[in-house]
């Protein structure tokens, strides 16, 4: 990314102050995720 977010640098991932994460919302509603992405790592949970 040309300009670097303030609220998670870059990683598209928010660490709130309480210890829980979140996806940058201001990245993802600016265009700059896909929501739907192709390349989902393998988490290993089994259902």
């Amino acid at each position: 990314m040309a300009e670097e977010c303030p609220k998670c640098h870059g990683t598209g991932i928010v660490k709130e102050k309480d210890g829980s994460v979140h996806t940058c919302w201001d990245c993802l509603q600016s265009g700059k995720y896909d929501v739907h992405s192709e390349k989902v790592p393998d988490s290993k949970v089994k259902i």
